[in-house]
């Protein structure tokens, strides 16, 4: 990680009273947050760990601030990283496999296979890791949860390079810059480098205006090794490089929202599901059970009605195999 000196500006030639004011707000919630773990790094004592713990912790919640992304190197080692490919060969097998079918079909995009903590618990001790999770805290506060939730990808050679895209661009009313909403943590399972597609993104387009976009020359491409994880700003524009390799290269990802981000009471458990699929349909839209504009509340790619009327008919523990691929 190569964190920003502190005197670096935030946004380096964009200027207008609106965007200085949005910055000056993204700066002074960072403020508060650091202020928080350094005083939690102080209050540390003689406990080397939870120090040197809260010292990388820092060092990562000021690269995602500075830079919208922060990599830290070899965080899992060997034995943790095999328990996790196998672990996920299931859900890789049927990213690849997926791929595979919509290759022969024209269509050359890497195969997302999401709702992976339904699928497995194989992913569990990753999202369960305290410096990911301290990391993502540090960032969103400690009152988070998924957005995405867990998604598994096997990027299989042959894909081509992915769009580039924001993971906050639901929350598409709200300014920009802004607070960060959403933290995407990428879990290499192999070595990520230029020729097999590791992830291309913009530093520090989570401070430009919302009509700026990324120009090739503000590129750079993520290298790592196998059991480092990447850590983006849901406002930074990136996207996976093409595989041009002979070989998948494998890949968890957490995502992550601000817990407040959700509404006051949980309509989906205060209402009984049979209930629901008895109610009109405006009732249900207003309980949450359809897709809001760029796809939020969408279950395993789709749409949460026909999703809940599956799972009546399947049996609750049947989510496991309602994803798009098994469609």
């Amino acid at each position: 990680m190569n964190a920003a000196p502190a005197s670096e500006p935030a946004a380096p030639g964009l200027d207008g009273p609106q965007h200085r004011a949005h910055c000056r707000d993204r700066e002074d919630e960072f403020a508060a947050r650091l202020a928080f773990l350094h005083k939690a790094q102080a209050a540390a004592g003689d406990d080397g760990g939870y120090r040197a713990l809260l010292a990388l912790v820092i060092r990562a919640v000021t690269d995602i601030h500075r830079h919208g992304y922060a990599v830290i190197p070899r965080l899992l080692d060997a034995h943790c990283i095999e328990r996790l490919r196998d672990g996920l060969a299931p859900l890789i097998g049927v990213s690849d496999e997926q791929f595979q079918r919509l290759h022969a079909a024209g269509v050359h995009t890497a195969f997302h296979v999401h709702n992976a903590l339904a699928k497995t618990r194989a992913a569990d001790e990753v999202a369960l890791n305290p410096t990911v999770r301290a990391v993502i805290g540090g960032i969103l506060g400690f009152d988070f949860l998924f957005h995405a939730g867990a998604i598994v990808t096997a990027h299989s050679a042959g894909c081509v390079e992915q769009p580039l895209h924001r993971d906050d661009a639901s929350f598409y009313a709200l300014p920009r810059p802004r607070m960060p909403l959403v933290i995407t943590a990428t879990l290499a399972l192999d070595d990520f480098t230029r020729e097999n597609g590791g992830t291309r993104l913009a530093p520090g387009s989570c401070w430009w205006e919302r009509e700026r976009r990324p120009q090739e020359e503000e590129m750079t491409s993520i290298e790592m090794a196998a059991g480092s994880v990447l850590l983006w700003d849901g406002a930074i524009f990136h996207g996976a490089g093409a595989n041009r390799s002979r070989e998948a290269r494998r890949t968890l990802f957490l995502v992550y929202t601000r817990g407040w981000l959700r509404t006051q009471y949980n309509q989906f458990l205060s209402v009984p599901r049979e209930l629901v699929l008895s109610l009109p349909a405006e009732l249900q839209k207003d309980l949450g059970y359809t897709r809001s504009l760029r796809a939020l509340g969408e279950c395993d790619g789709h749409d949460p009605l026909p999703y809940l009327q599956a799972l009546q008919g399947r049996g609750d523990g049947a989510q496991r195999c309602l994803g798009p691929e098994a469609a």
